[in-house]
């Protein structure tokens, strides 16, 4: 099989090569979310392996993000929410809070970026679904089943109004993904 899981570490990797003096990050999400308990571990685990302090807020409703993701502001130098269905319901008025905040805000997917985050990483579903159709036809014609295969983060997308506000160049995220794709905030 093949998986396009959250690549936490790709994300962390895009976050110091823009802000390499970044101090506290923080760490967003709603804690009844299944999805987040993994990539919350690994950012962790990351940040604790670099000496870098994080704060978590957590929340369960819209209300409870958006209080979590304003008080972050003054404390964080960027934040980071997995694939986080609660966090994606408030997704645009946190964009837009920690925008004005300064903090860039670092997601699992590209939809929180049209929704006005900073910027992601995530799977080219293109090559996603070639690589699984050849490994399909691979098992049909041998009869072996190859490794599990998790796909690598080939695609960076950007807010480039979100950047602007922001003043962040970006241009490091060329050397860390296959391609770089710029959006704008969706209306």
């Amino acid at each position: 099989g093949t998986s396009d899981a959250l690549n936490t570490q790709s994300i962390m990797d895009m976050m110091f090569a823009v802000q390499p003096d970044i101090q506290t990050v923080g760490l967003l999400y709603s804690n009844s979310e299944a999805n987040s308990t993994t990539p919350i571990a690994e950012a962790k685990a990351y940040l604790d392996a670099k000496g870098i302090a994080y704060v978590e807020k957590t929340g369960n409703t819209n209300d409870e993000i958006m209080t979590a993701a304003s008080s972050m502001v003054g404390q964080v130098d960027a934040v980071f929410t997995p694939t986080d269905n609660v966090v994606m319901a408030a997704a645009a008025a946190v964009s837009e809070t920690l925008t004005k905040g300064g903090i860039p805000f670092y997601t699992g997917a590209d939809s929180f970026v049209t929704a006005g985050a900073f910027a992601t990483c995530g799977v080219n579903y293109t090559e996603l679904g070639t690589y699984t159709a050849d490994m399909a036809l691979d098992i049909l014609e041998t009869g072996v089943v190859p490794a599990y295969h998790v796909m690598d983060g080939g695609i960076i997308t950007v807010n480039t109004e979100t950047a602007a506000a922001l003043g962040i160049d970006y241009s490091a995220f060329n050397d860390l993904a296959g391609q770089v794709v710029e959006v704008t905030t969706a209306e």
